[in-house]
């Protein structure tokens, strides 16, 4: 069935085949309003999500990949905004974004924020949010692509910190250099094959960075590196 989603403030129609799918995408539905573009989902599209997945998944769980990966392009090529593989949390109506190796403790980090200053803060996607700029200013956005808490909610969030987040025995957090950001963050976003969406992507990303400040966040995981996190980020002695 073809179904209407908002996601991002963009307004597209998709056919869903499987009900999991749906399910994954309900909070986005958006019925009242006119799609900008279709997403059509084929037989030939599956077999290449099945055969690019290191592992066997549920027919849905292809079909919700496959959905992802064309929205991302169309959402790249026409509305300067690019995806990237993160923990998103809005703290003050402001967003601040985790990023490390699969592993390193991401969402371990984010609960340590949700414990220590508890309603204050709001996950915006504990996975695959979406980046886009909008009147020469970058949004964070929700993503039905939540990851396998299935942590997020629909906003829109003003970016403001990105922390590269490694551990460490002690709890620690500071400004980076620009080419260690820019060499980290390209393992982090989706990379176009296509020249010109690639030269788009490059471009989206450094105007990106111009307006977050990036962090090297070294933390133990106890509670205090949420502390100590929040302390530099937001400044306060």
């Amino acid at each position: 069935m073809i179904f209407t989603y908002k996601i991002a403030d963009v307004v597209f129609s998709a056919d869903i085949r499987y009900k999991n799918t749906y399910v994954t995408m309900q909070d986005y539905l958006a019925p009242n309003e006119n799609a900008e573009f279709e997403i059509v989902i084929t037989d030939e599209d599956l077999a290449q999500e099945k055969a690019l997945s290191p592992y066997t998944l549920p027919d849905y769980a292809y079909e919700s990949t496959a959905v992802y990966r064309k929205y991302i392009y169309i959402m790249l090529e026409r509305y300067d905004a690019f995806f990237f593989h993160c923990s998103s949390i809005a703290v003050d109506n402001k967003a601040v974004m985790f990023t490390a190796k699969s592993g390193t403790g991401k969402s371990t980090h984010r609960n340590l924020w949700i414990k220590n200053f508890g309603d204050k803060v709001t996950v915006i996607n504990d996975d695959k949010p979406i980046i886009r700029k909008i009147d020469g200013k970058f949004y964070v956005y929700g993503t039905p692509w939540q990851g396998k808490e299935n942590l997020g909610s629909n906003v829109r969030v003003p970016a403001y910190a990105l922390c590269f987040l490694s551990r460490s025995e002690t709890n620690s957090i500071g400004p980076m250099d620009s080419l260690s950001v820019v060499a980290k963050m390209m393992n982090q976003i989706v990379r176009p094959k296509n020249p010109e969406l690639m030269t788009k992507a490059l471009d989206l990303l450094d105007g990106f960075l111009q307006q977050v400040t990036c962090y090297d966040l070294r933390v133990n995981m106890k509670d205090d590196a949420a502390t100590v996190a929040y302390n530099g980020i937001f400044e306060v002695n």
